[in-house]
């Protein structure tokens, strides 16, 4: 470890002393310098080091002019830090890198972007008025680019150092910044509003998301800085018009009206009734999953502005829609005629046909399809083939299996079922899996087509009433529709079935949907809130089946007839 180390040092002192000598630069030597930190092994070479004079500034010398000799103030500094307070900055290796990159660069004529890596190190050595002079020594540079560059990240420095006045250096390095350009970059964009966000102007940040052109991620994470300002400074009517205004879907089909973080962040700042109510409305809206952090962070609120005692159980609730700790009936979910019609006609007009109907079928695939639809419709259930077909290689199994569900279906339930495949041929998927039945149809579609797209469109088109069988979470489809996607949400999780197999026991297992809305719900007698265990980053649509079910009590006993 300690050798390591050692190379580390050396090679980058070995780095820099090569310049230094190729540069005829007066200065002290480097080596007596680290030496007062790090005690030289006596077997080391010093012929190098012996032609290195004392180090001298000229103080005539316009610093940023000879930008080498800059270079070296700087290192010096940077290593006073290291050798002094360890990995606190950045590690031995980090800085041979950033030495090894900075003495890439000679001339300002020949390699404009050395002002970048000069601010880099400032940033670290938390030189203030270096990093000013740097600001004006590149205001007059042809082009503008690297003035704006500098710019930005002066004002992430003084966002993040906060040196004294700095929320006046932030607010006058933006209007400069301004005043040059008013197309923002992902890295300027982000500077800009982390800076306004710790000042009083930072309301500004509003119009400067309307006004400027922003890319798509920096737009997001400008949006959600934003909201988290807005709430730090208590502007309810910011944070809920940002929320109203959000357009952003996040991996899952659902509309990010706020990271999870920012939202506990809500909760905790306003608690009065009224508050909760008008994000939980919002909330309820998109159908937004909520972590089980959040769910916590929720409940604080609402008893923080309550006068009530409340008791709390973390449960689950029956198909029938009945929450297993209280026996309350939650709210049941149901999806109308106009609301299919809605993802139907959003899956033909954005999907199947598009911009381009190549892209995802033909017209003369399409309207096979279609006609089929018409001949043989409507049905009970779609089922998509390929999600059992392609899952192992064991065929006779899987056709076994196939059979199993789709006779399930067809015997017990009396429902009139399309299989719904692609490639395997309508005979071919008939005759192995033993389905000749007049309840069963096959589709078999192009193997340039998209079957999901038309797995969708055959359930849509048979009604409200009609299930789909497959074990896609359709979080491509949801951003196809658009407008729709909630909607499109809404009917998936009512009417999409899905499965898990015991490859031991060749067995399987349906999850049939829930009939109830999985959204916070509030009764005369409390709320029931559903929270998904898993994190964050991995939300599925796959409705929440965990619940806070949170009760008001009375005389010590709750309202339920439990004991607190």
């Amino acid at each position: 470890m300690m050798a390591t180390k050692w190379s580390r040092l050396w090679q980058a002192s070995a780095a820099l002393r090569t310049v230094l000598c190729h540069q005829r630069i007066e200065t002290r030597s480097l080596s007596f310098f680290l030496s007062k930190r790090y005690p030289v092994k006596q077997n080391v070479s010093t012929k190098v080091t012996q032609q290195l004079p004392v180090r001298y500034y000229s103080k005539d010398l316009d610093p940023w002019e000879d930008d080498r000799n800059v270079r070296i103030r700087m290192f010096d500094d940077l290593k006073d830090k290291v050798a002094a307070e360890g990995d606190k900055y950045m590690s031995l290796a980090e800085l041979e890198t950033l030495q090894m990159e900075i003495n890439k660069f000679t001339f300002a004529e020949e390699q404009p972007m050395w002002p970048c890596v000069a601010m880099r190190l400032l940033r670290i050595t938390e030189h203030i008025e270096r990093a000013k002079s740097l600001v004006e020594y590149t205001k007059d540079w042809p082009g503008k680019s690297m003035h704006t560059v500098v710019l930005g990240l002066f004002i992430k420095m003084c966002s993040v150092k906060r040196p004294p006045g700095y929320q006046e250096l932030i607010c006058t390095s933006v209007d400069a910044l301004l005043q040059v350009t008013d197309v923002l970059d992902d890295n300027l964009c982000m500077c800009v509003f982390e800076g306004l966000s710790q000042t009083n102007r930072w309301l500004e940040c509003v119009s400067i998301l309307e006004t400027m052109t922003v890319p798509d991620l920096a737009y997001y994470h400008a949006r959600e800085l934003l909201k988290s300002t807005a709430i730090k400074h208590r502007n309810l009517d910011v944070v809920l018009k940002l929320v109203d205004d959000e357009k952003t879907v996040d991996d899952d089909g659902f509309v990010s009206i706020m990271r999870q973080e920012t939202l506990q962040e809500y909760f905790k700042t306003f608690n009065e009734p009224r508050e909760i109510q008008q994000m939980i409305r919002r909330i309820r809206h998109h159908r937004y999953p909520l972590i089980h952090q959040t769910a916590l962070v929720l409940k604080d609120s609402i008893i923080r502005g309550s006068e009530d005692k409340w008791s709390e159980h973390i449960t689950t609730v029956s198909k029938s829609a009945l929450c297993k700790s209280c026996g309350s009936r939650l709210e049941t979910l149901h999806i109308s005629d106009q609301e299919v019609a809605q993802v139907k006609n959003a899956i033909y007009e954005k999907g199947l046909v598009g911009e381009n109907v190549f892209i995802q079928t033909s017209p003369k695939e399409f309207q096979r399809v279609q006609s089929f639809i018409d001949d043989t419709g409507p049905y009970d259930i779609v089922v998509d083939c390929l999600n059992i077909l392609l899952m192992r290689p064991d065929t006779q199994w899987k056709f076994r299996l196939l059979r199993s569900i789709v006779m399930d279906f067809v015997e017990q339930k009396g429902m009139r079922v399309l299989l719904m495949t692609r490639g395997f041929g309508k005979r071919s998927v008939l005759d192995s899996a033993k389905l000749h039945h007049p309840r069963v149809e096959v589709l078999d579609v192009e193997k340039q087509s998209t079957d999901d797209l038309y797995s969708i469109y055959a359930a849509v088109c048979s009604g409200p009433s009609c299930f789909l069988l497959s074990n896609d979470e359709f979080r491509d489809h949801a951003h196809i529709v658009g407008d729709s996607k909630i909607t499109f949400r809404k009917w998936q999780q009512i009417r999409q079935i899905r499965f898990s197999l015991d490859f031991g026991l060749q067995k399987y297992h349906l999850k049939h949907p829930a009939r109830y809305s999985v959204v916070p719900q509030q009764d005369a007698r409390g709320w029931h809130i559903p929270f998904d265990e898993m994190s964050e980053k991995r939300i599925k649509f796959k409705p929440a089946d965990t619940w806070l079910c949170l009760r008001k009590k009375a005389g010590g006993v709750d309202k339920d007839g439990r004991k607190a």
